[in-house]
């Protein structure tokens, strides 16, 4: 059977496909997986493929990949400008670009900029240096970015720091960085495989597949033949394609358990039509929220928001907003130190009312900083929620981020993970890697750490562990793990699965008399 070639030019298209969520967050990543699966299966002539044997090590790809890669890609240090035919020192706009499979610069733009609301200038910095700027990403993690683990706070927090490419150059990296995040990508989205039955984790053997993967072709097929496109953002406009009946029998049913209350229709309609006319304005307004909130045990608040747009999601729309966020306090004012700007979403049969605030509101009391931003040249925005979305699990993009560490029977990880969108978001580790996750991130020799290591030996050595970044209490994730039941189990963070014991404790005594 004659392989297939990997000689896809590097398009805003091809790019999304090698990366989940926002390319905007992960353009280097992106880039750098099309550059390695051009070395690995690209075209004889292209002057990256390298000569592999269908099974391979990393080491042995950055040996040839390299030049003097023994000595200056090492696992935990960033190669220097060691010498500038080495392919480290190749800058990310040279890849895209420049290359023998590149693509007209202004074209590329043109194209990520209909997917992206992003200036002109901003991409050009993306372009540069991987990033848009410092103080626009500071918060936002990246596969590119360090990750630090304070093992000593009870409830620890991972939190990433974005870095700019040194001098645009694009695998100027770490070999850990290559082959934890990159290599391992290409692996969960079927573009390599793991030899099984191996020990050293350093000595991994990765095998060519003989077939690309089919969602990469299936997607690329679609953009190449737009009238036939569809994903999950496009479902309106499938649904248009297919609303009318044909031959007078309707063809194309959708089944979304809509949970707002009929009484309340004509409130959400009003605030949509509300909406619409804010966002229609050259400058958007700020507005001041009414809202009855179920956290607060459906006490009724005032909050001051920029609103962004609204996200239908699990049964109820949603207004994504920035600015003050729901607080037990009816007197709350800008003044006060502990005010809190950040995302939120308002449930829209929630809100009493929305009315948008004059032009020239009395700003004295409200932060200027918070006015700078929603007013400013670039005021939040849609963009803003994906990416959030995309940095870790979850729907509530303003509560904290975690390391969530879970164990899948393996008959069910096979048939509900493995091949789907969620392969990619849960990264997949070995039962070493989650006992010294255990030891670090729980007090030495507790007893939180002793029960846990002594559960993981007496689980089946066929489960699969797998770790991800989630958002703390976010009650959807918790409604999930308890659709799944017995096939998963929380290991880390603690709190979580010491809160997921005693829900399951509680449920099982309601049942208890009849069992």
């Amino acid at each position: 059977m004659k392989r297939e070639v990997f000689n896809y030019p590097p398009s805003v298209e091809v790019l999304k496909l090698l990366t989940p969520g926002s390319l905007k967050q992960n353009l280097a990543k992106a880039v750098r997986l099309w550059v390695i699966l051009r070395s690995i299966y690209g075209d004889d002539a292209d002057e990256v493929k390298l000569e592999l044997k269908e099974g391979f090590t990393f080491f042995q790809w950055r040996d040839l990949f390299f030049l003097d890669a023994i000595k200056q890609h090492s696992r935990d240090k960033a190669p220097i400008l060691h010498h500038e035919q080495c392919r480290c020192a190749t800058k990310l706009t040279e890849w895209l670009f420049a290359s023998t499979l590149g693509i007209e610069k202004r074209k590329w733009s043109d194209s990520f900029q209909k997917y992206y609301s992003i200036q002109s200038d901003e991409l050009e910095c993306l372009l540069l240096t991987g990033i848009i700027s410092n103080s626009q990403n500071s918060s936002q993690p990246d596969d590119d970015s360090v990750t630090t683990r304070n093992s000593q706070k009870s409830h620890q927090k991972s939190q990433r720091f974005s870095k700019t490419l040194s001098d645009g150059r694009l695998f100027a990296v770490t070999s850990r960085n290559l082959k934890e995040y990159d290599f391992q990508s290409l692996v969960n989205l079927g573009w390599l495989k793991k030899a099984s039955n191996q020990e050293e984790v350093n000595q991994v053997q990765y095998l060519k597949v003989e077939k690309f993967p089919e969602f990469f072709l299936a997607r690329l097929e679609e953009v190449e033949n737009p009238s036939e496109q569809f994903t999950n953002e496009e479902l309106s406009a499938f649904n248009h394609s297919l609303s009318q009946p044909i031959n007078g029998i309707q063809r194309f049913l959708i089944h979304a358990e809509y949970i707002v209350h009929p009484r309340l229709y004509e409130r959400v309609e009003s605030l949509q039509k509300q909406l619409k006319k804010l966002w229609a304005q050259d400058k958007i307004p700020l507005v001041k929220l009414s809202y009855q909130s179920a956290k607060l045990y459906h006490d009724t608040v005032d909050c001051i928001v920029y609103p962004v747009c609204i996200y239908y999601y699990q049964r109820a729309p949603y207004l994504f907003a920035y600015g003050q966020t729901p607080k037990p306090d009816d007197k709350k004012s800008w003044s006060k130190i502990d005010c809190k700007i950040d995302w939120y979403d308002y449930r829209l049969d929630r809100i009493l009312e929305l009315d948008e605030l004059p032009k020239n509101i009395d700003e004295t009391n409200i932060p200027k900083h918070f006015i700078n931003k929603c007013q400013g040249k670039y005021p939040p925005t849609p963009d803003d929620i994906k990416e959030k979305m995309a940095a870790a699990w979850g729907f509530d993009i303003y509560q904290p981020q975690e390391l969530l560490v879970l164990k899948f029977e393996q008959y069910f990880y096979e048939n509900n993970i493995k091949g789907t969108e969620r392969e990619e978001m849960f990264t997949q580790i070995s039962l070493q890697q989650v006992e010294k996750l255990v030891k670090a991130y729980t007090p030495s020799a507790s007893a939180e750490q002793k029960s846990l290591l002594s559960t993981l030996q007496s689980r089946s050595k066929n489960d699969i562990y797998c770790k991800v970044d989630y958002r703390v209490d976010d009650n959807n994730i918790v409604m999930r793990l308890r659709a799944w039941g017995p096939k998963v189990e929380v290991i880390l963070p603690w709190h979580f699965r010491d809160r997921m014991a005693k829900d399951i404790e509680a449920t099982y005594k309601l049942y208890l008399q009849v069992l």
